[in-house]
């Protein structure tokens, strides 16, 4: 089963701020801040209004995902984020993010292990926990984005400036959407800067910057089967545009090919920077069906990671049709049940819990389904049933979407 991008969204804050204005606020002079917008092609970032917080800014990325009427098919909810705390205990992004989008069935988690790179290691968990599961509906939200809040978070010594914003994507293992070909991180933990020689691994992450990320993109292109030649685009994480055209250079990669329009507009988002330029390539017709991308991303730490994608346009009626003949399965199951155990149930949700709450025995599912087929004119393939498929209405409703042989 392959792992897909079935829907990539971004969100960016409306409060637009200028290098010139967070010169001061970073300790620089006038030079150095000329320095980031004359050579390192950086000129404004996004910043978060006063009261706004962290699940605000997910949220608005994953409001802008095809997700309604899906909810019930997200399995898990990962926060891929560039480092491993951003909000005081007990505080829980992610999980307050899977509750306000009505995603509590799901089990929501925080992927931190590869700093700004952890947005495609997320993605590749994501498809590797759905394959697992063998449901080939079932999809996982992943969100990143982060708020800039420490100093270090601000202007890293490579001349990142860290600007706020959020992407996210709707992952599925084998449905519709772009296809992921291949996958290749790399390691370095002698580059880390938390290490025994900070300063020294820092320098030595600078001088080598250009090789390693070099080595990871060509690795993934060869892994994909691929040329140079195929790509026709890649996505970068916006750390400046300098270091971009030095990579370039290095691989022989025409820098038009690279997706450079959004760091001189966005910044560094840490992990979005995946989302926010697929979103962004998506909406100007950067990329067309077939067309073959890489997307790159490298942390601190030190990761660097690439991964290949086959873009594909998905079916948004087939999505709107399976939606539509769930709610029939939803819909049809409630008044069976009423009838089945001869009494009204006003209370009746998704939620309720069959053998719990109604009293439903294994036999009397049986009947439920066959009634079930006959009412709706199909037949359900209950070879596979299990305990947990039977837990609630939504779950059994979901059992008979994934195993019908044909509305």
């Amino acid at each position: 089963m392959s792992t897909t991008l079935v829907d990539v969204a971004a969100y960016l804050p409306d409060r637009v701020v200028s290098v010139e204005e967070l010169g001061p606020t970073l300790g620089l002079t006038p030079t150095q801040v000329r320095v980031l917008r004359r050579f390192n092609g950086l000129g404004e970032v996004r910043r978060q209004r006063p009261g706004e917080t962290l699940v605000d800014l997910l949220e608005g990325a994953a409001r802008a995902l095809e997700l309604r009427g899906r909810e019930h098919l997200v399995r898990y909810v990962l926060h891929a984020r560039g480092v491993p705390v951003v909000a005081p205990y007990p505080v829980n992004p992610v999980h307050e993010l899977r509750d306000r989008l009505g995603l509590g069935r799901a089990t929501a988690f925080a992927v931190t292990h590869h700093a700004c790179a952890s947005a495609l290691l997320a993605v590749d968990l994501a498809g590797r926990l759905l394959a697992a599961d063998r449901d080939p509906r079932a999809l996982a939200l992943v969100v990143a984005g982060e708020q800039v809040f420490t100093q270090d978070g601000r202007l890293t010594p490579d001349h990142r400036v860290f600007g706020e914003g959020a992407g996210a994507c709707l992952v599925s293992a084998g449905g519709p959407g772009d296809v992921l070909l291949s996958y290749v991180a790399d390691q370095r933990g002698d580059l880390d800067h938390w290490g025994a020689n900070g300063p020294g691994a820092m320098e030595r992450f600078a001088r080598e910057y250009t090789e390693l990320l070099s080595d990871v993109l060509l690795a993934a292109v060869k892994q994909a089967d691929l040329a140079l030649d195929d790509l026709a685009l890649v996505l970068p994480h916006n750390v400046n545009v300098v270091s971009w055209r030095r990579v370039c250079r290095r691989i022989g990669l025409p820098v038009e090919r690279v997706l450079l329009d959004t760091v001189p507009v966005v910044g560094h988002t840490p992990s979005a920077d995946t989302f926010i330029n697929h979103a962004w390539a998506v909406a100007r017709g950067r990329l067309a069906p077939g067309d073959r991308y890489l997307t790159a991303g490298a942390g601190l730490g030190a990761v660097f990671s690439a991964m290949v994608f086959e873009h594909r346009r998905s079916d948004p009626m087939a999505t709107t049709e399976a939606t539509d003949f769930r709610t029939r399965v939803v819909s049809t199951l409630s008044v069976l049940l009423g009838r089945l155990l001869g009494r009204e149930l006003p209370g009746l949700s998704e939620g309720t819990r069959l053998f719990d709450e109604l009293g439903l025995s294994s036999s009397k599912t049986l009947e439920l389904l066959l009634t079930l087929e006959d009412e709706l004119d199909l037949q359900v393939d209950v070879e596979d049933i299990d305990r947990r498929d039977l837990a609630t209405l939504g779950s059994l409703a979901d059992f008979v979407v994934a195993h019908v042989d044909g509305p």
